[in-house]
Parts: C-alpha cells; structure tokens; sequence
C-alpha cells in the first residue's frame, strides 16, 4: 500500500518517495501552455505548496517524475529558469522582510553563481531575473508561495501588517517592467484582499480564485477519495466495522464541504490525509492554527451572522488591512471557516461552515475565549449535554450557570440578550446537539428548540423578568405544536437570566402531555 504524501509538500518527494498523488496536472496544462500570470487563493493547508513545486518541476523538464500522469505526453517539456519565492522560508520575525528578502534572494542567486547587484530587495530581484535569462536563454517562471504570509501574520497588529504590504508592493512593482523577460508567474495566497493593493502595477494577472474551471484544482473531491485512498478506506471500515457507505459518508460530513462556487466541493486535504493516517474522526485542520484575534472579533456578533450569510463578489475587493474588523466576512471566508453553499446570482453567494470539524472548532473556541480560571469546559460539555439526555434540568441550569460565572465581568454586550442567548447557542452546538435558534412558527419564533434522542426541549429565554411570562408565551403561541408528531418527550422551559448576576435566576420545565 502507498504511503500517504503526509506532511510532504514537495512534488519530487512524493512521487521519488512512492506517495500517493491525486492527479491534478490536468488543470496545469492549459495555464503553462497560455504563458500566462495568475493567481489564486486557498486558505492554508489546502495544497498549494505542493501545486507550485509541481510547477517548478515541470518548468525544469523533469518528465521523469510525471510518468503515468495526464500531463506527461502533452507538452514539450523545455527547460526554463525557475524563481521560486517561498513566503513560509523567508525570515521576517526577527528581521525587517526587506533584509529577509534579501537573504533568501542571496541564497537563490548562489545555486546558479550569480552575484546580485544593488541594495533593496527590487533591485535583488531584477538582477536575478537578467541574469538567469541571460544564463539560460530563456524566460524566467516566478512561482510565489504565500505571498501574503508577512501580511497575515501582522493582522491584529495593522501598523506591521501596512509596512510589510508596502514592502511588497515595492518589491513586486519589479515585476510589471520586466514582463519581456518573464514566462509564466503563479502566486498563492490565503487573501485575495492583500492582492488589490500590492499588485495594483501588475495587473495582468488573473484571478482563478472563482474561475469555474478550477474550483477543484486543490483538495480533493469525493470521486478522488474513494479512487485513490481505497485501501486506507477499506482498512478504516474494517476496524470501525462499518459498512464502506456509512464510513464515506462520516468521513463526508466531517471533512468536505469546501466550495468555491457553490457547486463542486472539495476536501481539505491536510485533514482527510490525517484521518486516513490516524483514522480518528477529531479536529485536524483547525488545530494546526487557532485564530485568536478573529475568534475575539466573533464574539460580538449574533447567532444569525454565521448561517447563510449573503456575499458579494465585489467584497474582495475591498478588503482594506487597517480596517479589518470591517471586512470580517471576507475574512473568513478566504481564510476557510466559511465557504459558498450557495450560488445567488454571478455576483452573490451565501456562506456557511464547510463542515462539522470547522464548525464544532470553531464554536469550541468562540466559548473558550469566554472562560477564565480553572473551569474544565470539557467537563462542562459533558454534564451540559447528560443533562439534558436524561431531562434533568436542575443539573442544566447549575453547568450553565458555572459557565455564565466565568465570563469576566468587564465584558461589555450592547445587546445583552443576544449575547447570552449567543453563549448558549454555541455551548449547545459543540456539545454535538441539534439545535435551531430563532425557529420560526406560524404564530412567531421560537427563542430555541434542542433535540436530544428522548426529549425535545422548546426554551424561552427571558432576562430579568418570569419564567411564568416565558411558559405562558409558548402555550399562548403553541409553539409545540409543530413537534407534537414526534415521539420524543415534548418539554416546555422557561428560562430567566438575572444581568447583573450573570446567572440563571429560575427555571421552570413542563412536559406535555400527547
């Protein structure tokens, strides 16, 4: 059985290392063969790393590697020069990215022994372009890798992040002068925002981030799972004992769902290739990286916000970095915690999760951010979710209210309401509970309903007033009724919540009677 090409990100590698590739090369072949520029962006982990050195490889006239692959008999396979910029190895941290441009520029031009000239980053790369023409006799490719990473990094700091960006914009001004010289160029990013600003002289190049056509150029789509990963499929179902079509369809629920165009969706592959390795349904992507300072700006928006939220192809091109919290949409949406589900219109689409992992994580830490001092949400979860399997709501209302005791005092919500109702709604969620918020009746909307294998829970939230008023709204409207044909246990709660306190003040269950 082949090794699985985990954590390899270079081309050479997994194929000499006799890894598994899925084939994309046929996506390549009409961008090399059009001596185009391009660009496109992916949130991290999705591939592109390996996509550019796949590039490089092909661009050096390495045909040896591509036997077997769609691509091999379809080009000529010339030898060009090759600049291949990788953002992930240049050093910015302890450095300004001018020096550590340069420094990796130095480093470049010494494996062809050309000795640069002048003394910005610009210049360097100038120098390295004439030369390696010169030296070849042939156009050079520019292949970029993460080209935002020193952007990215700094986005809760919008005074570096601005620095680094006119960085860049001057560094790769360079290259719109020189496009004679120039064969093909590639960049990749998470953002496509950074892209208006920095590339605005080059602006040439074309954008595949919503091409159609390349929607499934990274990840991997269902057909290729079950193609390529066949035996590490069959392995999994036999120590799960499984049937193959419901372990497909977990592992579908847990890790697809990525979409570019609303359409065709795709896997990402850092966490299918874990799960195939460790055969562990758990959070595998979102833990390479939590996004603290996204998490913080979340936490002050309503339930409603991250369900089918309405997006506009025209938001990507507004992106400004010292307005960030402006553009927080935008910025989940790229950075891959939402992704299309929808399409409207050419111009419009609706965002949701892609799945349960970036979900259950990313409402994991939403909470988390809440708690100070040495509570264990994973107990919490656990006595949360219990009591409300068995119908102990006495053991709900006191969890519920060791969580409320520890959101730090100071914290201001203008809305207090939804922003309680918010706290319960995503504790409920990463519990693994079905649950509607806002659910909507024809006599009104109901505050929340949560489903649970034997009971149905109908809750009406009131913040310092009566549970009595909470109980009476629901029987007045007959919210239950919609529910009366399941054969679940029907409960009625009203809840109040004291502001000043930040806990539970009364709760009040009634069972209904069918």
């Amino acid at each position: 059985m082949k090794k699985l090409s985990l954590p390899l990100n270079d081309f050479a590698n997994v194929i000499e290392g006799n890894r598994i590739y899925v084939d994309k090369t046929r996506f390549l072949l009409p961008l090399i063969e059009s001596q185009g520029f391009y660009f496109l962006s992916r949130p991290r982990r999705f591939g592109k790393s390996l996509l550019l050195s796949t590039f490089k490889y092909i661009f050096q006239g390495r045909k040896e590697l591509f036997a077997g692959l769609y691509i091999e008999d379809k080009i000529d396979w010339k030898t060009y020069p090759v600049i291949h910029l990788d953002f992930l190895n240049i050093s910015y941290k302890d450095t300004t990215l001018a020096e550590g441009l340069k420094t990796y520029l130095r480093g470049e031009a010494k494996k062809e022994n050309i000795e640069l000239q002048g003394d910005s980053p610009r210049e360097f790369l100038k120098c390295l372009i004439t030369e390696l023409k010169a030296k070849y006799q042939q156009n050079v490719v520019i292949l970029i890798d993460e080209y935002d990473k020193s952007i990215i990094d700094y986005i809760d700091e919008p005074a570096q992040a601005a620095v680094n960006r006119d960085t860049l914009k001057n560094f790769f001004g360079t290259l719109k002068g020189m496009t004679a010289d120039l064969q093909f160029i590639f960049l990749t990013g998470v953002s496509k925002f950074s892209k208006v600003s920095l590339f605005s002289d080059l602006n040439n190049l074309v954008d595949l981030t919503l091409d159609k056509n390349y929607t499934t150029l990274l990840g991997y789509t269902q057909s290729e799972v079950e193609t390529y990963f066949v035996d590490y499929l069959e392995q999994h179902r036999i120590e799960k004992n499984m049937s193959l079509s419901d372990l497909l369809a977990e592992i579908k629920r847990w890790y697809n769902g990525y979409s570019w165009n609303g359409v065709d969706s795709v896997y990402n592959p850092y966490s299918i290739l874990n799960f195939l390795y460790s055969g562990e349904f758990l959070n595998h992507w979102f833990s390479t990286g939590t996004p603290t300072m996204v998490v913080k700006m979340l936490n002050n928006r309503y339930i409603e916000d991250l369900q089918d939220v309405p997006f506009g192809v025209f938001e990507l091109e507004r992106y400004k970095i010292e307005e960030v919290e402006k553009h927080l949409v935008s910025l989940l949406f790229q950075t891959g915690y939402l992704t299309i589900t929808e399409k409207l219109d050419p111009q419009n689409f609706l965002l949701n999760y892609p799945n349960k992992e970036v979900r259950d994580s990313f409402n994991y830490f939403r909470v988390a951010e809440y708690i100070e001092g040495d509570v264990s949400l994973a107990k919490l979860k656990y006595n949360l979710k219990k009591s409300l399997e068995v119908g102990n709501m006495d053991l709900f209302v006191e969890n519920l209210t060791i969580l409320f005791a520890q959101i730090p005092y100071q914290i201001v919500i203008s809305n207090r309401e939804a922003y309680y109702q918010l706290i319960i709604y995503l504790t409920l969620k990463i519990l693994g509970l079905e649950i509607i918020a806002e659910d909507n009746t024809n006599k009104g909307r109901i505050d929340a309903v949560i489903f649970v294998p034997d009971y149905i829970y109908i809750i009406e939230f009131k913040f310092s007033s009566s549970t009595k008023q909470a109980l009476l709204q629901i029987k007045d409207k007959k919210y239950y009724e919609k529910y009366l044909s399941d054969s679940r246990q029907v409960c009625l709660v009203g809840m109040n919540f004291d502001y000043e306190n930040r806990t539970v003040v009364e709760c009040v269950m009634e069972k209904v009677e069918k």
